[in-house]
């Protein structure tokens, strides 16, 4: 059996690992349209906070290491058609100076092209403007250009643009934030938390909601000389920066698979597409959260390893694999302090159509024998006010390891638990490590007997 992947970031590269995995004999060939393999699209980060010392540290696979696990790459090659009566990729090498028409045939296809920071109608030809850095060609250009500026607007007040935030006011760079929504990270976070994360930002850092960009100004000599905001105000930058959400890669397959109203293509709960041998995994796919009955656009790495891993075992294996409802788990650190969300946050659920509760609440004792005050965890539970079912769960903490209590938050989203099963739940106690009473079933508790 042969089955070609198109796309060679984490999803592609998961899922060649994968098929080999589970039958070491299935020909497996990789078609990448660049010559970079797994790039981690928010090394820019990295690289500005001093975490890597150059960007090429943040490429997760090598086409030496996969050629060693008998998986056949070919980068430089961009496909560009499909023949699904053939079943047959067309791609273009880049050869010299004259590329060269190949012809894969397959048994089975893959669809694993990822995403793009789309172009807005603003986009303007400057060397001081920077659209987007999610590859890694962009990300030295945005190296470039950050360089040079002072003042710097970005637009997206998610977690996209929040953690270029931080790793920009390390270098004294002045920046707005601006974002059309009433409050930061709307998806992830609610009040109690955000207002939490505001008290902790630099002087050099100025919030901008409830507002979007309607105007981009340039001097002179075609540079960027600052923004016009759709309520009317004016501000003086260097360059601009769109860390909005990506899009899916689909224009490959527009018009030969079905595409769904949000841009992503159409599977089923086995990663099928509407033509049987070929499977979407990664960015190219939507899938279903919490409990909301919707499906919504997560582009995780995350989720990239797991559809990639479960359209490979669905290729090979006789018993089906449906691709489960995700929780939506993220975990970023953002000025001191570490952030983790799970599920639905309480200013979302009535979009969904739930009517929820929810209980916050702030601990500063770590553990039985501690001493010193300087420990600091905020949790937040979020449940169905009628069936008290955990829809979700936010925390800020000071301590990297009680980040893990947001893996633990997850797993009892995803078992439907409510707060009665984990107000009794059992967890380990030692006085030099922990209090009696576990953070969760002391919330958990509470908000039993505050309904």
């Amino acid at each position: 059996m042969r089955v070609v992947i198109i796309g060679g970031s984490h999803a592609g590269i998961a899922a060649a690992r994968h098929l080999k995995k589970v039958n070491p004999n299935v020909e497996v060939l990789m078609l990448e349209r660049s010559n970079v393999l797994g790039y981690i699209g928010s090394s820019l980060n990295l690289y500005l906070e001093g975490t890597i010392a150059d960007l090429d540290e943040a490429k997760t696979a090598t086409v030496s290491q996969l050629m060693s696990e008998n998986i056949n790459v070919f980068i430089d090659t961009e496909a560009i058609d499909i023949d699904t009566e053939k079943k047959e990729v067309v791609a273009l090498t880049k050869i010299g100076q004259e590329p060269t028409k190949d012809h894969f045939s397959y048994d089975y296809l893959i669809l694993a092209m990822g995403s793009s920071q789309y172009q807005t109608g603003l986009s303007l030809q400057s060397d001081r403007e920077i659209t987007n850095y999610k590859t890694l060609e962009q990300a030295q250009q945005a190296i470039d250009t950050l360089n040079k500026v002072n003042k710097i607007a970005i637009i997206g007040a998610g977690l996209i643009g929040f953690e270029l935030v931080e790793s920009l006011t390390k270098l004294r760079k002045e920046i707005y934030l601006i974002d059309r929504m009433d409050n930061v990270l709307f998806r992830y976070f609610d009040e109690e938390i955000t207002q939490k994360l505001l008290t902790k930002l630099p002087d050099n850092v100025h919030i901008i909601l409830n507002s979007n960009v309607k105007e981009i100004q340039l001097d002179a000599s075609e540079r960027v000389s600052g923004i016009t905001l759709t309520n009317g105000q004016r501000i003086f930058c260097d360059a601009v920066v769109f860390a909005i959400n990506p899009r899916p890669n689909v224009s490959l397959v527009e018009g030969e698979l079905a595409i769904n109203m949000d841009g992503t293509i159409t599977t089923n709960e086995h990663l099928q597409t509407s033509d049987p041998f070929i499977y979407a995994v990664g960015d190219l796919v939507s899938i279903n959260f919490n409990e909301t009955a919707s499906s919504i656009y997560v582009p995780l790495v995350t989720n990239a390893y797991r559809s990639a891993m479960i359209a490979a075992s669905n290729i090979l294996l006789a018993e089906k694999i449906a691709f489960p409802k995700v929780q939506r788990t993220i975990v970023t650190e953002l000025f001191g302090s570490y952030f983790a969300s799970a599920g639905v946050n309480e200013e979302e659920a009535p979009f969904y159509g739930l009517k929820v509760a929810s209980l916050t609440k702030t601990y500063t004792q770590q553990h039985l024998l501690a001493e010193n005050g300087t420990f600091e965890l905020t949790l937040k539970l979020v449940f169905d006010a009628k069936s008290q079912q955990i829809l979700g769960g936010q925390l800020m903490t000071n301590q990297r390891d009680q980040v893990e209590v947001v893996n633990t938050l997850s797993s009892l989203i995803t078992m439907q638990a409510n707060l009665n099963q984990l107000s009794t739940m059992d967890f380990y106690f030692n006085p030099k490590f922990s209090l009696p009473l576990h953070f969760l079933n002391d919330l958990a508790m509470e908000a039993l007997i505050r309904q």
